[in-house]
C-alpha cells in the first residue's frame, strides 16, 4: 500500500490512500495521463481543479512508471503554494512558474491545462497577462520584482535559487554529497548575486567565478574540482527539466592546473606511527576503541567507514584464521573478504564477546549520512592531535596509505595488494581474465 494523493485540512497537508495500479492515471484517446485531482480548498488555492499530464505512453505499465515523477512535482507545489500562501515572494514565484509552464507546452498540453482551469486563460492572452500581473507586481513590490518575474514567466531570466534545492532533493546521492551540492550552489550564488539566473551564467561568468575561487578563497584544487562538479550537476538537471538546452554546460572543462608544492596524504613515519600505538586517549569512551581500530587498520588497510560497520557476523574464522566480510565501500571493488594478521587475533575475540550486532558496539551514528563512523573519525582527529601527530593528511586514511606502503615495501605485487585494500583491477590480464580467485592472501 502506498499513499498518493494530498489533501489539506486546517490549512495541514495530509494524505488520502489509494492502492490501484490505475491510481492518478488516466486513459484519453490511446494515451495515458497523470491526474492529481485537488480538493475544494487546493482549487481555491491553485485555481484549477486538477493536476494532469501527458505520460505520452500507451503502456499501462510504462504509465506507472513514469508518473511517480510527476505526482512528486506536483506535491512539491502544492507545498510551496500553501508556504507561499504568507510569503509575497513565494507566490510570485508560483505564478511565474504557471506561465513558463504553459507558454512552454505544445498547444495540445495547453488546452489540457487550460481546461482544469476554473478562471479560463486564452492561450494567445499569455504574454498579455503575464504583462498585466507585472505591472500590478510593479505597483506592490517594485520595479526589481516586476523585472523577476517577467523573466521567470517567460522563461528568460529563471533563478537558479528556486530550482537547486530540488535538485539536491532528487539526484541520486548520498545525504552528505547533497549537502555538499547545496553547499558549492550557495557559496556561486553569494557571489554572483542571490537572484542570479541560470540565463545569464554563461561561459564568461563561470570563467569569472573559477578565477576568483583561485584567486582569493584558499580551496584546494580538489575541493574547487569539486565545487565545480556540483554546479555541473546541477546544470545536468536542469537540462533534463527543459530549463537550458542540451549542448548547454559553463561548468565543464576549466583548466585549473595544479597548485605547487600542496602537501597530499602520504603514509606516516615509524616515529608518528610509535606514537598512535603508545598513546592513550584521555576520553575513556572512546580510548579502547581508537587502539584497536589503529592497530586493526595498520595491520590490514581497511577505511575507518568500513570498521565501524561491520557486523561481528560479517567476521568468522576459517582454518587459517580470522577473515573480514566487507560487504559494502565506496565501489563494488569495496566488497571483498579479506583475511585478518594473526596479530589482531585478540582485539577480535575480546569485541566478538560482547555479543554485540555490531563489531564495534555503542557506536552513536552522526552527520549527513547518519554513520557510525562520525564520531569516531572526529574523535581520532583530537586523539593523533593530543599526541603530536597533527597535520592536515595525517588523518586515519593515512594508515591506510601507510599499509599499502609497508606491503609495496614488501615486494608484494599490485594486484594483490588491490584485492586486500577493495581498489578495482582494471587491467585486461587481472580485472577481466582473472578475479583474483587462487591469490593465497593469507600468505600476502
Amino acid at each position: 500500500m502506498y499513499y498518493s494523493l494530498y489533501g489539506i485540512t486546517s490549512g495541514c497537508i495530509g494524505w488520502v490512500h489509494s492502492v490501484s495500479s490505475k491510481d492518478n492515471l488516466r486513459l484519453i484517446g490511446n494515451t495515458w495521463h497523470v491526474v492529481l485531482e485537488l480538493t475544494p480548498p487546493q482549487r481555491q488555492m491553485m485555481r484549477k481543479a486538477r493536476f494532469k499530464r501527458s505520460l505520452k505512453t500507451t503502456s499501462l505499465v510504462e504509465a506507472n512508471k513514469r508518473k511517480s515523477a510527476f505526482l512528486d512535482q506536483f506535491r512539491r507545489q502544492l507545498d510551496e503554494a500553501l508556504s507561499a500562501q504568507g510569503d509575497p515572494s513565494a507566490a510570485l514565484r508560483l505564478s511565474a512558474a504557471e506561465y513558463r509552464e504553459s507558454l512552454a507546452a505544445p498547444d495540445s498540453d495547453r488546452r489540457e491545462r487550460e481546461e482544469d482551469r476554473e478562471d479560463f486563460t486564452d492561450t494567445f492572452g499569455l504574454e498579455a497577462a503575464i504583462e498585466q500581473d507585472a505591472k500590478g507586481i510593479e505597483e506592490k513590490h517594485g520595479l526589481a520584482a516586476a523585472r523577476r518575474f517577467r523573466k521567470e514567466a517567460t522563461g528568460t531570466g529563471v533563478a537558479i535559487k528556486h530550482h537547486y534545492t530540488v535538485f539536491a532533493d532528487e539526484v541520486q546521492a548520498t545525504e552528505q554529497t547533497k549537502s555538499q551540492h547545496r553547499s558549492a550552489i550557495e557559496r556561486f550564488l553569494t557571489w554572483a548575486g542571490q537572484f542570479t539566473t541560470i540565463q545569464e551564467t554563461d561561459r564568461v561568468k563561470a570563467g569569472e567565478y573559477v578565477s576568483d575561487l583561485l584567486a582569493t578563497s584558499e580551496l584546494a584544487r580538489r575541493t574547487i574540482k569539486r565545487h565545480l562538479s556540483s554546479l555541473s550537476q546541477l546544470w545536468e538537471w536542469l537540462q533534463s527539466k527543459g530549463l537550458v538546452g542540451p549542448d548547454v554546460n559553463p561548468w565543464l572543462g576549466h583548466k585549473l592546473g595544479k597548485k605547487p608544492n600542496t602537501a597530499t596524504r602520504t603514509s606516516l613515519t615509524d616515529e608518528q606511527v610509535i606514537k598512535l600505538l603508545a598513546g592513550t586517549y584521555t576520553t575513556r569512551q572512546y580510548a579502547q576503541l581508537l587502539s584497536d581500530l589503529t592497530c586493526i587498520a595498520l595491520l590490514g588497510g581497511p577505511r575507518l567507514d568500513e570498521l565501524c560497520a561491520m557486523k561481528a557476523k560479517e567476521v568468522t574464522k576459517r582454518e587459517d584464521g580470522y577473515w573480514l566480510s566487507i560487504t559494502g565501500g565506496k565501489t563494488d571493488a569495496a566488497v571483498r573478504d579479506v583475511p585478518l594478521h594473526a596479530l589482531a587475533e585478540p582485539i577480535i575475540e575480546r569485541r566478538l564477546r560482547d555479543e554485540d550486532e555490531y563489531l564495534f558496539k555503542g557506536l552513536k551514528p552522526g552527520g549527513p549520512d547518519n554513520k557510525r563512523m562520525w564520531y569516531v573519525s572526529k574523535a581520532y582527529g583530537r586523539y593523533r592531535t593530543q599526541v603530536g601527530v597533527k597535520e592536515r593528511w595525517q588523518d586515519f586514511h593515512a594508515l591506510r596509505h601507510t599499509f599499502m606502503t609497508m606491503m609495496e615495501g614488501q615486494e608484494v605485487p599490485e594486484s594483490t595488494l588491490k584485492l586486500i585494500v577493495g581498489h578495482a583491477r582494471s587491467s585486461m590480464t587481472f580485472g577481466h581474465y582473472s578475479k583474483g580467485q587462487l591469490v593465497q592472501l593469507r600468505n600476502v
